[in-house]
């Protein structure tokens, strides 16, 4: 493995713990913002580690794509889902679990695809997320299994 490699799996290491460290804040929406950010400031170290011209909106733009019809759709069938920190008492507490677990997994599947993809060449310009999405899934399920998201979503429980 090379030396640019190793350091690009690190960027992806170090943002996968902030953005669990970012989902223990305790006010919905804010912590969501942050994760937001912390993953597109991701993507841009990996694109300037690979020296891939980059432009944030086109970063956001691109994760979007990536994970838009993936995590939502996930969250939606959960019986907890990221708003949980929104409940009086309760919310706070069950939120700590789920949400820095999903955060981090998250972050790891969205690095590791543009790992892969600037890895082979690609750009951002050329990153198609539809193309990508079946493979962001796979990457979003082994990291939900090691960062120990065990929520089911109601149709994959039964």
């Amino acid at each position: 493995m090379s030396e640019r490699t190793e350091e690009a799996r690190s960027i992806v290491r170090r943002y996968t713990y902030w953005s669990a460290g970012l989902g223990l804040i305790p006010v919905p929406a804010v912590d969501l913002v942050a994760i937001w950010a912390a993953q597109t400031k991701m993507v841009a170290d990996l694109s300037r580690l690979y020296g891939i011209p980059f432009s944030e909106d086109r970063i956001r733009a691109l994760i979007s794509g990536l994970i838009g019809g993936v995590v939502p759709v996930w969250l939606s069938g959960t019986s907890v889902g990221l708003w949980i920190k929104a409940l009086p008492f309760v919310g706070p507490v069950l939120g700590v679990a789920l949400v820095p677990a999903v955060a981090a997994a998250t972050a790891q599947a969205v690095g590791n695809i543009f790992l892969n993809h600037y890895e082979t060449g690609g750009t951002l310009l050329d990153f198609n997320p539809e193309k990508m999405r079946e493979h962001f899934r796979a990457e979003f399920e082994a990291a939900k299994r090691e960062h120990g998201v065990t929520e089911q979503p109601a149709e994959e429980a039964a």
